[in-house]
C-alpha cells in the first residue's frame, strides 16, 4: 500500500526534474543566439562608424580642394582687376599735363636788367605744320609774371601728338616757341618752363629716350645765348 503511494510521488517529481531540463536547455538555446546577434550588431556598428570616418575624411579632402581652386581663382580674378585699374589710372593719368612756368626776375628783359610781363600760349596740335599757329590755337593763355611762379593742369585732348608753347618774349622767337611730342613726356612730374631775358627753356617733365629726334633738337635749340637778337 505505501509503496502504491510512493511511486506516483517518484514519478511525479521525475516529471518535473525533466520538465525543468527540458524548460532550461530551451532557454539556454533562445540566450546564445540572442547574445550572437549582440555581438554581430556591435561588429556591424564599428564597421559602420569607420566607414563613415572615411568617407567624412574624403569629403573633407573634396572641400580642400574645392576651396583652395575658389581661393586661386578670386586670386586671379583680383590680379586682373589690379591690372586693369592700373592701366585705367595711366590712362587716366595720360589725358592731362600739369606746367610748371617758372620766370626769372629778368624774364623778358631782353638787353636790359629789368624784367617785363609778357603772356604764354599753350596749344596741342594733331599734326607738326601747325606749329605756326599756336597762339589761334592755343588752349590756355596764361600771364607770365617776372619772378612769379605758375602752376596749371591742362587736358589733353585725343587726337593730340605735340604740345605747343609759345611766350610772347620782345627780343626773340625760335627761342621762345616749343614743339614737344606728348610720348616724351614724364607724366608723373610736371613740365617745367623756365623763362629768362629771351628764351624759354624746359628743365624737367621729360623723358629723353622717349623721343630721341626731338631731344636732339631739344638740345640743340637750348644751347645758352650769346645775346639777345
Amino acid at each position: 500500500m505505501d509503496r502504491c503511494k510512493t511511486l506516483p510521488i517518484v514519478l511525479i517529481t521525475t516529471g518535473c526534474l525533466l520538465s525543468g531540463a527540458l524548460v532550461g536547455c530551451s532557454t539556454d538555446k533562445l540566450n546564445h543566439p540572442n547574445n550572437k546577434a549582440s555581438t554581430l550588431a556591435g561588429e556591424s556598428t564599428i564597421h559602420d562608424n569607420i566607414k563613415s570616418v572615411i568617407e567624412n575624411g574624403k569629403n573633407s579632402n573634396d572641400d580642400l580642394k574645392n576651396l583652395k581652386a575658389q581661393l586661386e581663382k578670386q586670386q586671379q580674378q583680383l590680379e586682373t582687376m589690379n591690372t586693369e585699374q592700373q592701366a585705367l589710372q595711366e590712362q587716366l593719368k595720360r589725358q592731362r599735363v600739369t606746367l610748371n612756368i617758372k620766370p626769372a626776375v629778368n624774364a623778358n628783359a631782353g638787353r636790359t636788367a629789368q624784367g617785363i610781363a609778357s603772356t604764354a600760349y599753350i596749344a596741342f596740335l594733331e599734326e607738326e605744320n601747325q606749329f605756326t599757329d599756336i597762339e589761334a590755337l592755343a588752349a590756355k593763355e596764361v600771364s607770365v609774371i617776372p619772378n612769379r611762379e605758375t602752376s596749371l593742369t591742362v587736358h589733353i585732348p585725343q587726337d593730340a601728338r605735340f604740345i605747343a608753347v609759345k611766350v610772347g618774349l620782345r627780343y626773340t622767337k625760335k627761342r621762345s616757341q616749343l614743339l614737344i611730342p606728348l610720348e616724351s613726356l614724364n607724366f608723373d612730374n610736371p613740365l617745367v618752363l623756365n623763362i629768362g631775358a629771351c628764351d624759354v627753356n624746359v628743365t624737367a617733365g621729360i623723358e629723353p629716350e622717349l623721343a630721341t629726334p626731338f631731344t636732339t633738337k631739344l638740345k640743340y635749340y637750348q644751347q645758352p645765348l650769346v645775346s639777345c637778337s
